[in-house]
Formats: structure tokens, sequence, C-alpha cells
């Protein structure tokens, strides 16, 4: 559950309410045994994956996840962005602030393909948010995932290596391309944000095989989902609650990775944060304390990102000393 603590602006932190709501879950965190985050990776807990030369191929899992078929070609995560100044730096919004139709997704990656096709490079919009970028050359290229690129100006976060003046270019030229597109003039003109670039990062290619503990996967994060697949395991989409999931675990182990909380920014995005924690306690927190009360699973890790993760087993409930606290004395500040 990333995101589920947190960081949180602080005066953010002293807007949770003592809401009867989260009890459940304010319970599964205060008898769960703590353990730190481990630093950086992209890759969930319980798969192996061989990483190559730039690391783990994100991009080819995360196609492989979406229902492509990466081959041996060398694949990035290209995902469509809206770059915006600000100040005197240079942001971006990712695709989930964009609402992209399927039209306009397939519109602007025929035009790029046929624009860029002498530098060997190729765009797939597997789905409408999520792109992906064939490259006929392997690049010399370190790279930011997305979501990290997001939380910092551009120039922070750009396309590293020897290879990275070139991409430099490239990124730049692409944003000339695609804010002449008619798709970005119609949305300029009706007041919603252009696409007007790419973010690549995630390069490789995909790995010939890999293990997982896992004997059934939940999630709708096309790298998690390839990760599955790859290693044989059983792949699903996100569920509404823990019924499907509970059921799962009756022939092995489980993960259920559920989507990214929104980060809290303005009040807006506060209370996108705490809808979506009210949804989490509410459709999955209650059904795994009672599993675990009644010993229908063995046990239960919360891992919820940066914050760290709460491991508990059936025995937990008798961990006296750990005494239940509220949701909001986990929430971690900025």
């Amino acid at each position: 559950m990333p995101g589920l603590l947190g960081p949180l602006p602080a005066d953010a932190v002293e807007l949770i309410a003592e809401d009867s709501g989260l009890s459940d879950l304010a319970w599964l965190l205060s008898k769960g045994r703590h353990q730190r985050a481990d630093e950086g990776g992209l890759l969930p807990p319980g798969f192996e994956v061989p990483a190559g030369p730039d690391g783990l191929p994100a991009g080819a899992l995360g196609l492989l996840g979406d229902g492509g078929t990466p081959g041996p070609h060398y694949w990035f995560r290209a995902d469509p962005v809206h770059f915006l100044p600000d100040r005197d730096s240079l942001r971006m919004l990712g695709p989930e602030a964009l609402s992209i139709g399927a039209g306009e997704a397939q519109s602007l990656t025929a035009a790029f393909n046929e624009f860029f096709a002498d530098d060997g490079l190729m765009l797939v919009a597997q789905t409408p948010d999520h792109w992906y970028l064939r490259c006929s050359t392997p690049p010399r290229l370190s790279t930011v995932p997305l979501q990290r690129a997001i939380a910092a100006p551009i120039d922070q976060s750009l396309p590293g290596g020897p290879d990275a003046g070139w991409w430099h270019a490239r990124m730049n030229e692409m944003q000339m391309f695609f804010h002449g597109h008619w798709v970005n003039q119609e949305r300029e003109a009706a007041g919603r944000p252009t696409i007007n670039g790419i973010w690549p990062w995630g390069g490789g290619r995909l790995s010939e095989s890999s293990r997982s503990r896992w004997h059934q996967v939940f999630s709708d994060d096309p790298l998690v989902l390839g990760l599955a697949r790859l290693a044989g395991a059983r792949a699903d989409p996100w569920p509404g609650d823990a019924h499907a999931v509970l059921r799962a675990t009756g022939a092995g182990d489980v993960l259920a990775a559920a989507p990214p909380l929104p980060g809290v920014s303005d009040g807006v995005a506060f209370r996108a944060w705490e809808n979506a924690v009210q949804g989490l306690a509410r459709d999955w927190a209650g059904e795994l304390r009672r599993a675990l009360d009644a010993g229908r699973v063995e046990g239960l890790v919360i891992d919820t990102g940066c914050t760290g993760r709460w491991i508990l087993n059936r025995h937990s409930r008798w961990a006296l000393w750990r005494r239940p606290r509220a949701f909001a004395r986990f929430l971690v500040p900025e």
C-alpha cells in the first residue's frame, strides 16, 4: 500500500481526525512488527530477476504486463507527460493528470513513429496512459523513474551517461514535435493540458526468466504484472476488496499491490489521499484482521513503501506490549 502513511506535510497530518472507520487499519499497524523500508530499487518484494547492465528492465516488463510482446528488443517505459514551467525550473505532470483518450494516444504515437523512424525509435501506446519506446540500438543511459522525477525539477532527473547529450537533444525535439501536433492544438484550445513530451526510464531487454515466491499476484501496475507473468505466477487486476485475495491464499502466498495513494501537495490532493485511505480501511482492513484472527492466513505483511512494512502473524493479537494506537500516530510528516 505505497503512500498509505505519507509522507505528508505537517499541517496535513494534523487534519486527520480520529475516524472510527480507521480502527481496524490502526490495529493492524499497532500489532505489526515494524521493519524499515529497503532503499532505492524498483523490484517489488518476493521477486528475483537477473538485472541487465542498465538495471531492472522496467520498460520491457511493463510492456509484458500490459499484454504486449517485448521480444528481444530494448524498451524504455516512455510515459506521456506535460512539461510546465515553475518559477525558474521545469516540472511535469504525469499521465494520470492528462486524461488521454485512446484516439489521441494512437494519433500521437503513429505520427511520432513516422517522424523519428530514422533515429531508430518506435513508440507504442499499449494503453492511453502506458507508452513504451523501442530503441534499435541499446543506449548507454541512466534514467530516473517518472514518479521520482515528478517530485523534483526536471534538470535534477534528466538522463545521464555517455549518450545523454543525444537523448537530451531528442527529448527537446520531441517536445517541439508534440507541441505542433493537431491533438495538442485541440487540447490547448479546449483548455486541457497538452501531451508535450515523454519521459523515458527503465530501459533494457526482457530477462529470459525470473523467480517469484508468489502463487498469485493482484495489481494494476504493469511492472508487477510483467514480473508475475515472467515468473509463471497467476496475474490478475487489482480487486475491489479483500475477498478474492483471501480466497487465493488457500493455494499459496499472494501479493496484492495496491495502486499508489496520491501524493499530498495541496488541499485537493489531501482529500484524494484521505478518500483512498478510507477506502482501503473500509474494503480491506477489517477482512484482513478477521482472517488473521481466525487463522485463515498464516501471516500478513503491510508494505507502505518508503515508510516501511508491518509484519503480522496469527499470534500478533496477543502481543500485549504493542498497544493499539490511533492511525494518525503512524503518519510520517515531510
